[in-house]
């Protein structure tokens, strides 16, 4: 049994503790035990097949393509890059490449750029890897600022049929790199930030770049926020 405490499903999840603590008041979480009034604690396998009951199934009991089955398809492409991945992804980073693929059909990119992930982190509600740049003094307003003039000055004429770009691959590739040297279970918006900058290409990068944002000091300010730990019984 893998137990897990609030902080944990937070990071685990990517989420904060005070969505983690809505779910618990409104039903809609994971089982759970109550140690104390204050110490919730979390059985991993409890908390996978939560996760697994939010993919929606059609009423014809066939599967239907929900919100993850694109992020499902990017990992498979990346997967000859990885191996075989046992880190699963968060939902909220799984609501990054879809708010992403959203803005990029919404404007008539052909493919989905490192950009459009920044897009995707800042309209995540609760997101950690938003949380970060914060802290470290872009937010939300101002990074919309400066992509509307990214956008403006495209000459973006796509059919709105968006496609994962080379970038975002290398994105990913090390994004999964950075949560595996962390020891982390999970990938999170957090390790998709750091991937833009490892990865050292596209707007998205550029962008960063412009406005003083650093692997180092995003890296410090991940190590801050971000806690998960394994508690292993007997």
């Amino acid at each position: 049994m893998q137990l897990m405490s609030i902080e944990d499903l937070a990071a685990y999840l990517g989420d904060s503790k005070r969505t983690i603590y809505k779910y618990i008041a409104s039903g809609d979480c994971p089982a759970y035990m109550r140690i104390s009034a204050k110490n919730i604690k979390f059985d991993r396998a409890d908390i996978d097949a939560w996760l697994e009951s939010k993919k929606v199934y059609p009423e014809t009991g066939v599967k239907k393509m929900s919100d993850f089955t694109f992020v499902d398809n990017t990992k498979a492409a990346i997967r000859k890059i990885t191996g075989k991945s046992k880190l699963h992804w968060t939902p909220r980073a799984k609501d990054v490449f879809e708010h992403a693929q959203k803005q990029a059909r919404k404007d008539g990119f052909d493919i989905i750029s490192t950009e459009h992930i920044l897009f995707g982190i800042f309209s995540v509600e609760d997101c950690l890897g938003a949380k970060v740049l914060e802290n470290i003094g872009l937010d939300s307003s101002k990074f919309h600022q400066h992509y509307e003039r990214l956008s403006r000055s495209s000459n973006a004429g796509g059919a709105g049929k968006a496609k994962l770009s080379e970038d975002i691959i290398k994105v990913i590739r090390y994004a999964y790199e950075q949560a595996t040297k962390w020891g982390h279970t999970y990938i999170g918006a957090e390790h998709l930030l750091i991937g833009i900058l490892l990865a050292g290409t596209g707007q998205g990068f550029q962008m960063l770049t412009n406005l003083g944002i650093t692997l180092e000091n995003v890296r410090e300010e991940t190590a801050k926020l971000v806690v998960c730990r394994s508690v292993s019984t007997e």
